[in-house]
């Protein structure tokens, strides 16, 4: 069986799926939620368009929900090429490179539930 994948209209270039990947990383950035190699190297294969988000997806839960992963052979990953080098690759290790020197992580502020001046 084989699958092809597909992209939404705004997805169509490397160049847009390079902006949603940056986008999605520096988001995470704020809870200081590095994505792994393992992670950076599978959104360079999306970014190159050898795979799509469903993939991207599917890949996640097998590695972290195989329990309800969907069956490898619906959407598999076609195989990786050696020495195969991703557009994007760069920007994406110097973005890696600034998320590892961010500061640490401070958690928001709790505030206490009621206000003093009014008790």
């Amino acid at each position: 069986m084989s699958y092809k994948p597909q992209f939404h209209e705004e997805e169509q270039t490397p160049a847009q799926r390079g902006q949603a990947v940056r986008w999605a990383i520096s988001t995470g950035a704020s809870d200081r939620a590095v994505p792994s190699q393992d992670m950076a190297h599978l959104e360079l294969r999306y970014i190159a368009g050898e795979i799509d988000q469903t993939q991207v997806e599917d890949e996640l839960l097998r590695w972290y929900r195989p329990d309800i992963a969907p069956a490898a052979d619906v959407r598999p990953l076609p195989p990786e090429q050696p020495g195969r080098v991703y557009p994007y690759a760069a920007e994406m290790a110097a973005l890696m490179q600034q998320m590892n020197e961010l500061p640490p992580y401070v958690p928001y502020t709790v505030m206490p539930e009621g206000i003093p001046w009014l008790e």
